[in-house]
């Protein structure tokens, strides 16, 4: 019996002092629950969000964008709800959410008649419309690639991401004629016929007809007689006599080895470019020295060697050059050439 009181007695107590802990733990966080500042939350619809931004955090308060709707009232990018609204009292460092305009469902029409195609697409693009059907016809009060019409007409009110349909101007239309006889004829005598009959500029094309006069028409497309307007394509061949292509360039392989004897000479190898002698190598080096070289040039005969200043086998065939590899272009530029090998190479 004496142990049953002491439980009973026991958990009285336990009891008691878990009821004032729980109260408190309640009083305390009221407390410091009222004991924090709250502001009045401001209205921000209407505003746009950097004005928001400033003025809540100047409150203490935070921003949050929740979405974007549409809005007949408030222009796009302007807020256009939150939440909570306007007057409502909010603790410091609390959320505000709002939700971003995206304009009016709904624009009217632009006027594009007149304007170019290039602005008519610009001018769509930025109220939110697209180009929608293009139909050209010949007309010689609008200048070309300028709108004539357009569907829906101007003010008209449509949604947002709909086409409107251009009609546009392909300018004068060309009149046709009967193509002149150019043959025999100088180039500046042609281009100047085909400009008096309001036909496009020909393209010339240089070929080689021995034993008839040179610098004139020897063949033309259309022919004389077919019929050719303002948008048709003409070629004229000039008779020309073609000009010498000049020898590509190549790699080539070269050796030199000096004579034997007890003294050492300077080696220098050069090149002569367009009347220009360009320095490639100038070392020292000891009798009975091999020495292998790569160099891009149009022939043997460009290349030069020089020991003690003295100009060595002139011959190209005392180079004992051969031709290494061909390619299209140059690796090193026009004026860069190879580095000689410093060492013995086995020729491939």
């Amino acid at each position: 019996m004496t142990v049953f009181k002491k439980l009973l007695r026991f958990g009285i107590y336990g009891g008691i002092f878990l009821v004032g802990l729980v109260c408190s733990l309640y009083l305390t966080s009221k407390w410091i629950i009222q004991s924090e500042e709250e502001v009045l939350v401001p209205n921000l619809v209407g505003h746009d969000t950097v004005y928001a931004l400033d003025l809540l955090t100047s409150l203490g308060l935070n921003i949050k964008v929740g979405g974007f709707m549409w809005s007949e009232t408030v222009p796009k990018n302007f807020i256009a709800y939150q939440e909570p609204d306007a007057g409502t009292r909010l603790k410091q460092d609390r959320d505000v959410k709002v939700t971003i305009s995206r304009g009016s469902k709904s624009v009217r029409v632009p006027k594009l008649l007149g304007t170019r195609l290039r602005e008519a697409d610009l001018v769509l693009s930025q109220n939110g419309l697209q180009m929608g059907g293009l139909c050209r016809i010949p007309s010689s009060k609008h200048p070309r690639d300028t709108i004539i019409a357009q569907r829906p007409g101007p003010l008209q009110e449509l949604e947002r991401g709909e086409t409107v349909d251009l009609l546009i101007s392909d300018g004068p239309e060309s009149v046709a004629v009967a193509m002149p006889e150019l043959r025999q004829r100088s180039v500046g005598q042609a281009l100047k016929t085909l400009d008096n009959l309001d036909l496009a500029p020909a393209a010339v094309k240089e070929v080689h007809r021995p034993g008839l006069p040179l610098h004139t028409i020897v063949g033309q497309r259309p022919l004389s007689g077919y019929r050719a307007d303002g948008n048709s394509s003409i070629i004229l061949m000039v008779n020309r006599v073609p000009q010498p292509k000049e020898r590509e360039a190549k790699l080539w392989w070269t050796s030199y080895q000096l004579p034997p004897g007890y003294f050492k000479k300077e080696v220098a190898l050069s090149l002569h470019r367009n009347s220009r002698q360009i320095l490639l190598y100038r070392k020292i080096h000891r009798p009975g020295d091999q020495l292998d070289w790569l160099i891009w040039a149009q022939s043997p005969q460009e290349v030069s060697i020089f020991v003690d200043g003295m100009l060595q086998r002139q011959e190209s065939s005392g180079f004992d050059w051969e031709n290494f590899s061909r390619l299209t272009y140059s690796p090193f530029g026009d004026d860069i050439l190879p580095v000689p090998l410093k060492d013995t190479w086995r020729k491939p």
